[in-house]
């Protein structure tokens, strides 16, 4: 037998309330209400007009509520990502030096401008020198030993007063002499010795820096990890930080090895790949790999109100290669170019 409707019934759909919430209060399926909704005309027709008589049920206090508060969205204090001052630090990697293809002169004038713009702290990515295999690099190493190239090291590399560079070692380029022999610790022991307490070892193949900000800790970690440059620039740097176990994820990540430039931002690390200051190699060219110079100045603000990495700016300064600059270069004015020379018919 059909179920009649009861004005009770009749003023709840002629009021706001939802067809699911009719359907519990009168235990009647959605369909049955929004098919009766449709014959009254309250869906594209007059709308229904309940009795006068009769007193309507009143509809969901919280619906009702919530109509009358207004939309408004709230905004993030600015102070939360920009109540600190900027921390600023130099990058340097692959210096490679101690081989003909080294770019000191671009190198000390990377140094030149940390001065200039006030910089106390410098990173270098690994790669400090050259190291020596004869099938490798046996034709543009300056010295073959370990001893030689710390030497050359101590007495080449840029020196500006008030700045000190801290650096890594690969476990390539430096492990070549031979094995066990930890030349970051050997360079850096050799280096102080002799007075220049502006080289300090922080690490082998990579070192964690923590960063603080009032109770919070972040960690910038400088690294020369290996294998070959990827098709896409970012690519390693992006495989890099997902393979980063949980929790052990660095807020900043700088990358050596690579010889190229980059910024990407993955799983909220800020991933900077660093150029070197090397020109291309005869090894390099036949593994098709670019080498670009350059240097950085990174600049970061991290919140004392959250711990985050809220602003991160680096900024590349990129060198063309040396007879760019040959006008500048008075060395380079008597330098003959290695190659033969054929006059035609």
């Amino acid at each position: 037998m059909k179920k009649l409707w009861t004005q009770d019934e009749l003023d709840l759909l002629a009021g706001h309330s939802t067809n699911s919430v009719i359907a519990h209060i009168t235990g009647r399926s959605e369909a049955a209400i929004r098919g009766k909704r449709q014959r009254m005309g309250l869906v594209g027709g007059a709308p229904y007009i309940p009795d006068p008589g009769h007193t309507a049920v009143p509809t969901d206090p919280i619906q009702e509520a919530a109509k009358k508060v207004p939309a408004v969205f709230g905004r993030i204090p600015v102070e939360v990502f920009d109540s600190s001052g900027w921390t600023r630090f130099g990058l340097v990697s692959d210096t490679h030096l101690c081989c003909k293809e080294e770019r000191l002169d671009a190198l000390h004038a990377q140094y030149d401008l940390f001065v200039k713009e006030g910089i106390t702290t410098v990173f270098h990515g690994g790669n400090i020198v050259d190291g020596y295999i004869p099938r490798i690099n046996g034709d543009s190493a300056c010295a073959t030993t370990p001893d030689g190239q710390a030497q050359y090291v101590i007495d080449h590399y840029p020196q500006r007063n008030g700045i000190t560079t801290n650096f890594i070692t690969g476990d390539d380029h430096e492990s070549w002499f031979c094995p066990g022999l930890n030349f970051g610790a050997y360079l850096d022991m050799l280096s102080k010795n002799q007075g220049r307490t502006d080289l300090n070892y922080i690490g082998h193949v990579e070192a964690d820096v923590e960063l603080r900000s009032g109770e919070f800790k972040q960690v910038m970690k400088i690294q020369h990890p290996g294998g070959g440059s990827a098709y896409a620039r970012s690519y390693k740097g992006q495989k890099m930080v997902e393979s980063f176990q949980g929790g052990e994820k660095p807020a900043i990540l700088v990358q050596g090895h690579y010889h190229v430039s980059g910024y990407s931002f993955d799983r909220n690390v800020h991933i900077i790949g660093m150029p070197g200051f090397q020109d291309q190699t005869v090894f390099g060219r036949k593994k098709h790999l670019r080498f670009e110079i350059g240097g950085v100045i990174l600049e970061f603000k991290m919140s004392p109100k959250t711990g985050a990495i809220t602003r991160l700016r680096p900024e590349f300064t990129m060198y063309f290669d040396r007879g760019f600059y040959k006008p500048f270069l008075k060395s380079d004015a008597r330098i003959l170019k290695g190659h033969m020379v054929i006059e035609t018919k």
